[in-house]
């Protein structure tokens, strides 16, 4: 063999030894075999010797609160019950400088980020939806490759669903093993596992491809359902029970009113009707109380979209997560089991109201008592000191251009909308390039921002090169006053100055060429490009989209309470490998944080 191949491949052999004997060191003995005892007797992989605590849960309880910023733990500390987010304050790991390092902080990427370790330009879920040049057509991040019937079916009488895709959902286009890919791989299955969420992409992003159990929640017709994609002709007999229940029904004539006084609304967050807030769900204002049935005799689409929007959503899917527990009797099988629970209550109401309303701080003290209540119910339930639970979220979100409170600290801030921009690129396009008008922009709004996707046929026709259409994109952009800095996709494959041009290594972390587009605009801080003139959104890498809670607590978890450390969210996913001892995910990037302990096998 050469020398100078020596000199590569030698580096290379003693890297990939200390980070396998890491995770060897990390992860235990597969949980489906079993550990002697020195009389020889076998006993659960989980137990210790004379009745001390587990090294081992048995069950994994992997929370995500969508859009929950990573500021809000301590922003309304002083509020929280001693038994909720302080309790694994206290008594477990805060990581209370994770950030998301990679553009595009959507709900479908964060959640693929967060199951698999690995960013967007791995795993494959660049956003909720993008351009797929090869049938020309908006895809959806869980749109199967072939229709599959919801189960239970939906009546076609009502409608298409309010988001996601008409033919039903699947993991297929997710392209990165996920942490419950690896239990079930790891155990034989033995491992179970369920995911819960009322978003579609939610649920089937942490639920990988063979979980036991997927079921996100129908606006259309109030029920949880699951696809015929998993194998399943009817929900499982809990769930069915659960469906039949009424539950959610139950708060048709309820209103949301706040948890605490009015005053302590005003010290905490802000005014109850602020600039550039948005109106409610079914003719909901801007203030309190909320009504959730608004006009309507009987429960139907609208009441439910409210109930979605509500701290009642969380509450719904909080008691339909308890049923699964129960029910699947999940933590005393033979093998551990982990259990994948996304609330997007706090998601959809964030879109309407912002994250310095009442709404979203009443929301969040509620989330807090949610994490209580789940807390005690494990305990209960499960045991002590044999159940994890990890906490986090898959992106932040923009304050409200509009508040004064956002122009002090963002100079910039502003609302710019999204079809301004696109009829200004065009016009722009047009200008600079004469000739006979042309369709420029191949896909171009609010569900493929940040991306452009330039027309080809159209460029080619005219004579001109992609990429110098790229760069005048970029350059166009990089004019606007309301535009940080914009890359093309030869610039992202370029790696060499990654880390001199801010957020180009973000970007590049987003960036998958058979996905994405042409261009990438990142937007200054405090700048909300959209198509609503109320509301806020999430998406770019800026600090308060990227800023996100990650919490451990449970068994094996040292009580360290605060670590400021800066973490990467990729972590996540590596950590909660870790607690169900098996190995990260395939793809995962990097390890789990340094004050994770090591695990002796």
């Amino acid at each position: 063999m050469p020398r100078y191949l020596l000199y590569v491949l030698i580096p290379l052999l003693i890297a990939g030894a200390i980070v396998g004997g890491y995770f060897a060191f990390r992860t235990p003995t597969a949980p489906d075999q079993s550990t002697p005892h020195t009389d020889g007797k076998p006993t659960d992989s989980t137990s210790e010797p004379n009745g001390s605590a587990p090294k081992q849960p048995k069950l994994v309880v992997f929370v995500v609160f969508d859009q929950m910023r990573g500021d809000y733990l301590s922003r309304w500390a002083p509020l929280y019950g001693p038994d909720g987010f302080e309790r694994i304050k206290k008594e477990g790991i805060w990581f209370s400088e994770c950030r998301v390092p990679y553009a595009c902080t959507s709900t479908a990427p964060g959640h693929a980020a967060l199951s698999t370790g690995a960013p967007p330009s791995v795993n494959g879920i660049i956003e909720n939806e993008w351009y797929d040049r090869a049938t020309s057509e908006m895809v959806y991040c869980c749109q199967p490759l072939r229709p599959y019937e919801l189960v239970p079916p939906v009546s076609p009488e009502l409608g298409k669903p309010s988001r996601g895709a008409a033919i039903g959902y699947s993991p297929q286009r997710l392209l990165a093993q996920t942490v419950s890919d690896s239990l079930v791989e790891a155990t034989k299955a033995k491992g179970r596992v369920f995911s819960l969420s009322i978003k579609d992409r939610t649920a089937v992003l942490m639920g990988g491809q063979k979980p036991n159990g997927v079921y996100c929640f129908d606006s259309r017709d109030g029920k949880f359902h699951t696809c015929a994609y998993y194998g399943r002709d009817a929900v499982h007999p809990w769930v069915a029970e659960f469906n039949s229940s009424g539950l959610a029904d139950s708060w048709f004539d309820a209103k949301w009113e706040r948890l605490l006084p009015p005053e302590k609304y005003e010290q905490f967050a802000g005014p109850d009707d602020a600039p550039g807030e948005a109106r409610g769900f079914n003719g909901q204002g801007h203030t309190f109380p909320h009504s959730l049935k608004g006009k309507l005799a009987k429960p139907e689409k609208k009441y439910y979209e409210a109930l979605e929007g509500s701290p009642f959503g969380n509450e719904l899917l909080f008691s339909l997560a308890k049923k699964a527990i129960t029910a699947e009797k999940l933590g005393h099988g033979e093998s551990r089991d982990l259990l994948c629970v996304s609330f997007s209550s706090n998601d959809l109401l964030g879109h309407r109201w912002g994250p310095d309303s009442q709404e979203m701080m009443d929301v969040t003290l509620r989330s807090d008592k949610l994490v209580s209540a789940f807390l005690s119910f494990l305990d209960e339930t499960v045991g002590k000191d044999r159940y994890v639970m990890l906490i986090a979220a898959d992106h932040g979100v923009c304050p409200l251009p509009e508040l004064p409170s956002t122009k002090a600290k963002y100079p910039a801030a502003q609302r710019v909308m999204i079809s301004k921009v696109a009829t200004d690129l065009e016009a722009a396009l047009n200008s600079v390039y004469a000739g006979t008008p042309t369709k420029w922009l191949e896909a171009f709004d609010a569900d493929t921002w940040p991306w452009v996707y330039l027309n080809y046929k159209a460029i080619e026709a005219r004579k001109l090169k992609v990429e110098d259409v790229a760069v005048f994109v970029r350059d166009w952009f990089a004019g606007r006053g309301y535009i940080e800095t914009a890359f093309t996709r030869k610039e992202l494959e370029d790696r060499s100055d990654a880390m001199e041009k801010p957020f180009k290594q973000a970007a590049i972390l987003a960036y998958r060429p058979d996905r994405c587009g042409d261009v990438i605009a990142i937007p200054k801080a405090g700048v909300l490009v959209t198509p609503y003139e109320g509301g806020t959104n999430h998406g770019s890498p800026q600090p308060y989209d990227t800023h996100v809670p990650f919490l451990v607590y449970g068994a094996g978890v040292p009580a360290l309470g605060q670590r400021t450390e800066k973490v990467s969210s990729l972590s996540i996913a590596p950590t909660l490998a870790w607690a169900l001892g098996v190995p990260a995910p395939r793809n995962a990037a990097i390890l789990p944080p340094e004050a994770i302990p090591v695990r002796s096998k």
